[in-house]
């Protein structure tokens, strides 16, 4: 399998790894709360996994699983939607 080239990074564009950290931290805040109870550790977990995916995407190669899933299910959808219109 040839992998795509990385993508370069621009600091102030919408990255998934920002995304990531602020579900991290959302995860954090949950902690003290009994009510969170699991729903603490999927959010840190599933946040850490996309922080990791952005790096992995402007290090070594843009083909990741995030990116795929954008590419193959987002963009046909959003398309979709705005032939509708």
């Amino acid at each position: 399998m040839k992998l795509k080239p990385r993508n370069p990074f621009v600091p102030r564009a919408p990255h998934h790894l920002y995304m990531g950290l602020m579900i991290m931290f959302l995860g954090w805040t949950m902690q003290e709360n009994a009510l969170y109870n699991g729903y603490d550790t999927l959010f840190l977990i599933s946040g850490g996994l996309i922080a990791l995916d952005d790096i992995i995407e402007h290090t070594i190669t843009r083909s990741t699983p995030l990116h795929w899933f954008f590419d193959k299910v987002i963009v046909p959808f959003l398309m979709k939607v705005e032939l509708k219109k």
